[in-house]
């Protein structure tokens, strides 16, 4: 069974600290003490100390020098996930840039479309002017030849 410092002790940063399930004391225990079943100092029952959000029992088993190589090691994925990072937002920054670029082109395209269109209108409209003057023009020599036919 492990030892159960007292609240009046000096708490560390690195212990846990809970309350007895039974007679809801708080108590105090180092790290190491995670996963393990201790004597509640004051109602005496058993209970298990908590094992801490975000930390394993293998955390705890380990030895200095493989918890240091874990350090070092969660500091390496650590500097290339932020470089990764710092790759990403100049990628996303290119990205907004050639937005910009695509979307002011698109601006000038429909200006130009709408040129054109008004253009290709007036063309039309002049096609179809001489379209009917050209219509107009043979009514009139077919009515002419019809004329001199009959004459």
């Amino acid at each position: 069974m492990g030892e159960i410092p007292e609240l009046e002790d000096e708490i560390k940063d690195t212990d846990i600290v809970f309350d007895c399930p039974h007679c809801s004391k708080s108590l105090a225990i180092d790290y190491r003490g995670a996963g393990l079943t201790i004597t509640c100092s004051d109602c005496g029952n058993d209970i298990e100390v908590p094992i801490p959000e975000g930390m394993e029992l293998a955390d705890v088993d380990s030895s200095s020098e493989d918890q240091e190589l874990r350090v070092i090691h969660l500091r390496r994925s650590l500097h290339h996930a932020q470089e990764r990072i710092l790759g990403l937002e100049n990628a996303v920054e290119d990205l907004l840039q050639r937005r910009d670029e695509l979307e002011r082109e698109q601006t000038q395209q429909r200006w130009q479309r709408a040129a054109v269109d008004e253009r290709l209108g007036l063309m039309e409209s002049a096609l179809q002017a001489l379209t009917d003057s050209f219509r107009q023009l043979t009514e009139a020599v077919q009515g002419e030849d019809v004329g001199k036919q009959k004459s």
